[in-house]
């Protein structure tokens, strides 16, 4: 009787602890989103944290993927940077980026850092019609590269 009482009691134990959550890819993934869509439109970590109510630095534990982000927060997260919350949870991106994961993020890094620069210098052009233009040209140019690599 005290051998399953005993048992019990280990398996009770057992619950109580707490798990060890540690960060795995798709954390990472996330992190990284956040982090290309705030560098995206100018926000500082600094501006972004102080709207979720965390520190700077806790923030860029988001980013980097070191800690994990609950639900609640995620979607304060896509609210403050203004994009609704499957853009941070894109499955094709995340299943893209699972390939050679140092090219991918490579890639990812050098892509985010020209598309801040093009969104940056594109918003500072007032004519309606040459940004229309620019426009037209990039998704042709995209067209091309996308009929090129079929």
């Amino acid at each position: 009787m005290s051998d399953v009482t005993r048992t019990e009691q280990d398996l009770l134990c057992s619950l109580r602890k707490p798990a060890r959550r540690e960060t795995t890819d798709v954390d990472r993934f996330v992190g990284d989103r956040i982090r290309l869509y705030r560098s995206m439109i100018g926000m500082s970590q600094q501006k972004l944290a102080g709207s979720l109510g965390v520190t700077f630095q806790q923030l860029q534990k988001y980013e980097r993927g070191e800690n994990r982000i609950g639900a609640g927060r995620l979607l304060m997260v896509a609210t403050a940077l203004g994009v609704p919350i499957t853009f941070l949870l894109d499955e094709e991106g995340f299943s893209q980026s699972q390939g050679n994961a140092a090219l991918d993020e490579l890639a990812l890094r050098e892509t985010a850092r020209d598309a801040y620069s093009i969104g940056r210098a594109f918003s500072q052009i007032s004519d309606p019609e040459i940004r229309r233009s620019i426009t037209t040209l990039v998704q042709s140019l995209a067209r091309q590269a996308e009929g090129a690599s079929d």
